[in-house]
């Protein structure tokens, strides 16, 4: 008999979590004892409907009826309810109603919480967090660090990593590396790409032929960009939004990832790297001590410190060895980030470990 699994997830966005539902259901695509099928939360409506999902405004009434009606079709279905679930307003319109919906059709509800602001999430909305997180069967997260979060706060979760796909991504460690500075976040306040630009301010007199590439949009790109015209900073690239599927193309051009997020969880970008040959200077937010081992698989230095940041890209450029060293590691690190691993841990949190993997056998 085989498994039917309805994986609730923000699928029409550019984030992690979109990249992490559609991993999870091209890894069961070929899988004989579970099916899986995506909801969006944030469904779009074609053709000449569109406009009712994309109207600011109206989108903001459409989306959320449109995705409740779906999920109570689609949950029907299921036998396992696997909800993505993010903080704050997020966590209201998408895996609230999610497990309503569930405990009305007496599913089996995994809540796959994905969200580096869950202290936070705990703090503001305490008490409508507990109790939809009582009402889970299963509480799964990607990182240690999101497990010792909610383990402080009484509540017990397994991780199951995030996924990365090795045949996307061409291995090339440096030497010779690049004097190209990297970055794949979005151009939000959380992220800090403001402390990313001054720290490529602060190397640019000394490495004259050395670039910045910015992919990624957001509130703060017209700020941004103010800041890198004031500065004078003309090596400077605001490349806007990208399909994730151009992640591999992106980073086969080499150079050093940089990352000075203030807030964060598992950023995929990390494991991309990883894969691609990349060496990383990252802050030490979150959980990305968590998959970045200091002077290891990576550089970590402290969060709003622009200097600090800057004077770890100098090291890797004037030591190709330690980039070299640190690239190595780094794509020794990905074997923890395959997909037989991610499928054991899912099985285990639908229920099914026992019979999908005596039928696969």
């Amino acid at each position: 008999m085989v498994l039917k699994v309805l994986i609730s997830a923000p699928v029409n966005s550019i984030g992690g979590q979109a990249h992490a539902a559609r991993a999870i259901e091209r890894g069961f695509a070929a899988d004989p004892g579970v099916s899986v099928r995506l909801q969006a939360i944030d469904p779009q409506l074609p053709g000449p409907f569109r406009f009712l999902t994309t109207t600011r405004g109206l989108r903001s009434l459409t989306k959320p009826l449109l995705y409740v009606g779906q999920l109570i079709r689609e949950t029907r279905r299921a036998e396992v309810l696997h909800i993505f679930c993010a903080a704050h307003l997020a966590f209201l319109f998408g895996a609230f109603p999610a497990v309503l919906v569930g405990k009305l059709f007496g599913r089996r509800i995994v809540l796959n919480y994905h969200d580096g602001r869950a202290r936070k999430h705990f703090r503001y909305w305490g008490p409508l967090l507990r109790w939809t997180l009582r009402r889970a069967d299963a509480l799964v997260v990607p990182s240690p660090y999101l497990q010792r979060e909610f383990a402080e706060q009484g509540f017990q979760a397994s991780v199951v990593p995030n996924v990365v796909d090795l045949s996307e991504f061409e291995f090339r460690p440096p030497p010779p590396l690049r004097r190209r500075l990297l970055s794949v976040r979005l151009l939000e306040p959380l992220y800090a790409i403001e402390n990313t630009l001054a720290a490529f301010g602060l190397l640019a007199a000394e490495f004259p032929e050395l670039t910045l590439d910015l992919y990624g949009d957001g509130v703060s790109r017209p700020a941004l960009e103010q800041a890198a015209r004031s500065s004078g900073l003309r090596a400077v690239t605001f490349h806007g939004g990208v399909s994730h599927e151009r992640m591999p193309e992106i980073m086969a051009e080499g150079g050093i990832i940089v990352n000075s997020s203030r807030i964060d969880n598992t950023p995929l970008f990390i494991l991309e790297a990883y894969a691609a040959g990349l060496p990383i200077v990252s802050t030490a937010a979150g959980g990305i001590p968590f998959m970045i081992d200091h002077d290891r698989t990576g550089l970590l230095v402290p969060l709003d410190d622009p200097a600090a940041l800057a004077s770890a890209v100098r090291q890797l450029l004037l030591n190709p060895d330690l980039a070299h060293r640190l690239a190595l590691a780094g794509r020794a690190e990905t074997t923890k980030y395959t997909w037989d691993v991610a499928r054991a841990g899912w099985l285990q949190a639908y229920g099914a470990a026992g019979r999908i993997s005596a039928e696969a056998a």
